[in-house]
C-alpha cells in the first residue's frame, strides 16, 4: 500500500508538471514606485599622483624684465656713439602706456637711464620698426664735445612695466623712474 501511494503521488507530481506549461507573456506592467536612496558606500583608494601643471604666471602683474644684453657701443674714443636693439615680442600696443625702464651696468655699479656723468651722458630713444614693433637706440655722448671710450658700459637691460600693472594695487601711484634699480625688482620680485 505504500508503494501504492508513492507511486499515486509520483503519478499527480508528473501530471501538475506535464499541464503547467508556460501560456503567452502578458504585457509589461506600470513602472513601480521610486525607492529610496541607498547608504553613501565607502571611499575608494587614493588615485595615484598627477603630472606637474605647467608654472604660473610670476605674481609680479605680468612686468618683463629682460636678461642683461652686451652694450655695443663703439669701442673707439669718441664724442659721439649708438647702437640699436629690437625689443622682441612686444608690440607697440604693448609698450604705449607702459612704464619703459632702463639700466646699464659697468659690471658693477647699475645705473638707469637716462644717466649723465660730469663728461658723458648715456639715453635711450625708441624708435618704430617694420614690425609693428619698437627698436630700442642706445646713444653715449659727450657733454662737452671731447673724445671718450664708451664700451666700459658693459651690458644693458629693460623693464616693461603694463599699464594696467602701474595703476593696480600697491603699485598705484607710484614713479617707478624715482626708485632705485633695487627698488623696481624687489617691489615687483623680480631677479636682479
Amino acid at each position: 500500500m505504500k508503494t501504492m501511494k508513492s507511486f499515486t503521488l509520483l503519478f499527480l507530481a508528473m501530471g501538475i508538471a506535464f499541464t503547467s506549461c508556460e501560456g503567452p507573456e502578458g504585457p509589461e506592467g506600470e513602472m513601480g514606485l521610486t525607492g529610496a536612496d541607498g547608504a553613501q558606500g565607502e571611499a575608494g583608494a587614493a588615485g595615484e599622483q598627477g603630472a606637474q601643471g605647467e608654472k604660473g604666471d610670476d605674481g609680479n602683474a605680468n612686468v618683463f624684465a629682460s636678461d642683461w644684453i652686451d652694450t655695443e657701443y663703439d669701442d673707439e674714443t669718441v664724442s659721439y656713439t649708438s647702437f640699436d636693439f629690437e625689443i622682441p615680442d612686444f608690440t607697440r600696443s604693448e609698450i604705449d602706456g607702459a612704464a619703459f625702464l632702463v639700466y646699464l651696468t659697468d659690471g658693477s655699479i647699475i645705473y638707469p637711464e637716462p644717466y649723465t656723468s660730469r663728461y658723458r651722458a648715456f639715453y635711450y630713444y625708441l624708435v618704430n620698426n617694420s614690425d609693428n614693433g619698437y627698436d630700442m637706440v642706445q646713444v653715449g655722448t659727450s657733454m662737452d664735445g671731447s673724445d671718450y671710450t664708451w664700451d666700459w658700459m658693459e651690458e644693458f637691460r629693460y623693464v616693461i612695466i603694463p599699464q594696467a600693472a602701474s595703476e593696480a594695487g600697491k603699485a598705484a601711484g607710484m614713479n617707478f623712474e624715482k626708485m632705485s634699480y633695487e627698488e623696481v625688482m624687489d617691489h615687483f620680485g623680480l631677479d636682479y
